[in-house]
């Protein structure tokens, strides 16, 4: 496509595609941005015991379709979505009936292969260090299912990474602290070289 070297930015799923690439290509990047994700499938279990320990029943019921990659609708999905938004949001209010949580574009499929697939035995931790790009890695201090602490992990193997963790913020950084999260990466790009 002849555009040089890009700004490869990725949140949780796409953070993970993100990351990924910035291994394989590391010649296409001129920045790297990587938004509560994860380098391999340890995270998987550490959620499982977070659900377990901070979640309600019907929170932990419902997260069985996620670990099996067993949904089968998108309104199963939605549901989901709705049941777990105190998980994934340190500032949900579940008395605003405001449509943001509802803009999300889901895929059953998506989520089915990911969990019920590959993210069982997803591993780039050993590749991390062939990104050679300045990196930006953003953390939720409260998330539950990519959790600071493979933020932690990832910021030490990366050359030229730098670790940011949004202490008022789950895994929906966006939703917690957006402003801050917006200024995080517009500085980096402008000022990171």
């Amino acid at each position: 496509m002849g555009l040089g070297k890009i700004v490869v930015i990725g949140g949780s799923y796409g953070g993970m595609v993100a990351l990924t690439y910035a291994t394989r290509y590391p010649q296409n990047v001129s920045h790297l941005i990587a938004i509560a994700t994860v380098p391999d499938f340890r995270f998987l279990q550490r959620a499982q015991e977070i659900l377990a320990e901070k979640g309600t029943a019907e929170q932990q019921a419902i997260a069985q379709f996620l670990w099996n990659g067993s949904f089968e609708t998108e309104d199963q999905l939605r549901e989901y979505f709705r049941v777990m938004r105190s998980m994934y949001s340190v500032t949900y209010d579940p008395t605003d009936k405001s449509k943001s949580w509802d803009r999300t574009i889901l895929s059953v499929d998506a989520i089915n292969v990911a969990f019920g697939g590959f993210l069982k035995t997803y591993n780039i931790l050993d590749d991390l260090p062939k990104i050679t790009a300045p990196t930006l890695i953003i953390a939720g201090r409260h998330d539950w299912i990519c959790q600071p602490e493979f933020s932690e992990e990832m910021a030490k193997a990366i050359p030229n990474a730098d670790l940011r963790i949004f202490e008022n913020s789950g895994h929906s950084i966006r939703a917690d602290e957006p402003e801050a999260l917006l200024d995080a990466i517009a500085g980096f790009i402008v000022y990171k070289k």
